[in-house]
């Protein structure tokens, strides 16, 4: 009877052992990620007296992003460039920024495979201008930054390769040529170290 239940124990453990995958310890990690960043707001901005009204289009986004896994939480802090531009009758209207953000993550690791949903909160330093020509006029203001995502990464030993997709809601600001709403969505591909 003792070696069944012995036997039954160790069978246990293994399974347990099996079961729970090698993400389950703490994993830091730092990540690269690009791609592309998608203004959503058709008034993206608004030249002074409502002359010039546009949408900015798909552009490029590039970020470091520094974080940690243990089992199914994880958390994330990262810093980038997201830039954009418009040109519309005559006007040119330049977006870009240094977005920071700390998120939080439910992860479901499935042995090397690890699905996640984020949402967290952050700031966007905005640099916009616009010129005619002959006037232009720029400056930096600050946004508040709430986000929302989904994404997939595959750690393979101490490479992680991934993919991210993400809102960010960016709070409207007025410069002296009128208002940008930069909400939009990034979609990144991921890769970086696992230590």
């Amino acid at each position: 009877m003792r070696s069944v239940r012995k036997s039954l124990l160790a069978a246990l453990a293994a399974l347990a052992i099996l079961a729970v995958p090698a993400a389950a310890r703490a994993d830091s990690y730092v990540a690269l990620k690009g791609g592309v960043w998608a203004p959503t707001a058709t008034d993206g901005f608004a030249a002074a007296g409502a002359a010039v009204n546009g949408r900015f289009p798909a552009s490029g986004d590039v970020e470091l992003a520094f974080g940690a896994t243990m089992g199914i939480i994880g958390a994330q802090i990262s810093t980038g460039y997201m830039w954009s531009s418009q040109v519309l009758s005559g006007v040119t209207v330049k977006a870009s920024g240094i977005p920071f953000s700390a998120v939080g993550q439910l992860r479901l690791p499935i042995f090397f495979i690890q699905p996640y949903l984020a949402a967290g909160i952050g700031g966007f330093a905005n640099f916009g201008s616009a010129s005619n020509g002959s006037i232009t006029s720029s400056a930096t203001k600050f946004s508040f930054m709430v986000i929302g995502g989904a994404g997939v990464d595959f750690i393979l030993g101490p490479i992680l390769l991934g993919a991210e997709a993400r809102y960010n809601y960016i709070t409207e600001q007025a410069f002296d040529f009128g208002t940008m709403k930069l909400s939009g969505v990034t979609i990144t591909a991921n890769v970086g170290y696992v230590f």
